[in-house]
């Protein structure tokens, strides 16, 4: 098994008692039944897609009622983070950096950057890095999972084709309330492909283990969403099938425990990209979706409340 899914022997103890109370199934109330269409504007990226949950999000009244009391958390002793000099360029120095993976954020504690770095292979490593408020300049490399094992990424590749550097960026979030960095994304595991997920709650130590979120042969897109406790990871589901569906896995503890991985849409229509966001007990999830045989692409969001 993945060596990065061993925590500690009083972390696993802490955890026992709440985990084996949850059930998978009802680690949200769904507030829509169905998708509901999103217009958006010609030309719409990112930032626009965010706009438009998050105005969601705001009206919903549970973002403003925080998660109830989480039982308390063994601290985990993590080494300190690598502080080689990495420039002072709008982004870390890396020659080996693919080309789109690249992921910054403003923080008030500096800024984040987290990357695909091309190992050769098809293998890549996942990278972070960190540019302190008042510096200059970055520092790192912090290695958040570099057990990728590449040439293959996933059994609808052709055999023998390196997905290498084309594969989806990482999804990356910084936490508001308590700093803590999350970064969801996938890649071929020793053990397996999937979707995983790391976290890091000190800027000047290193991450944590990373931990599955799911296994499964189709590797696709990864986006993270926070708000102190309240961890969301969506991601194109690797077990779906030719109908690829969203899921999402949700956590109560700042990412430590996963208490449910449910899917968001019905699967009628091919669906991908999925976006994320969160606030108190609230989550909003965008996707885009397109018709089997042809036709324009919708963007689609459904609410829902964390329990």
């Amino acid at each position: 098994m993945r060596q990065h899914t061993s925590y500690s022997v009083a972390l696993a103890l802490a955890l026992v008692t709440t985990t084996a109370c949850l059930e998978s199934n009802r680690a949200i109330d769904w507030r829509d039944e169905d998708a509901e269409l999103v217009p958006l504007p010609a030309g719409s990226g990112e930032p626009q897609r965010l706009a438009v949950l998050t105005e969601a999000l705001t009206a919903m009244p549970e973002a403003v009622v925080p998660l109830g009391q989480s039982f308390p958390l063994p601290d985990i002793e993590t080494p300190p983070a690598p502080n080689l000099a990495l420039g002072e360029g709008a982004a870390p120095t890396d020659s080996l950096r693919c080309d789109g993976s690249l992921q910054l954020r403003n923080t008030t504690r500096g800024e984040m950057a987290v990357w695909w770095s091309n190992r050769g292979n098809g293998r890549v490593h996942l990278i972070g890095a960190w540019r302190d408020v008042g510096q200059s300049t970055w520092r790192g490399p912090i290695a958040i999972d570099t057990l990728d094992v590449g040439s293959t990424d996933a059994r609808d590749v052709p055999e023998g084709v390196s997905v290498g550097c084309s594969r989806p960026a990482p999804g990356l979030a910084v936490d508001g309330v308590n700093g803590f960095v999350h970064v969801g994304y996938a890649l071929v595991g020793p053990e397996g492909p999937g979707v995983f997920y790391a976290h890091q709650m000190d800027p000047r130590a290193a991450f944590e283990p990373p931990i599955p979120i799911v296994y499964g042969e189709k590797l696709g897109a990864v986006r993270v969403g926070s708000d102190g406790d309240l961890v969301a990871v969506v991601y194109e589901d690797p077990n779906s099938g030719k109908r690829q569906r969203i899921a999402v896995a949700v956590s109560r503890t700042a990412g430590h425990v996963f208490e449910g991985r449910l899917n968001v849409n019905a699967g009628l229509n091919p669906a991908a990209d999925p976006y994320v966001v969160a606030q108190g007990s609230a989550l909003v999830i965008g996707w885009h979706e397109a018709p089997p045989a042809g036709g324009d692409t919708t963007f689609l969001r459904r609410r829902a409340v964390v329990r």
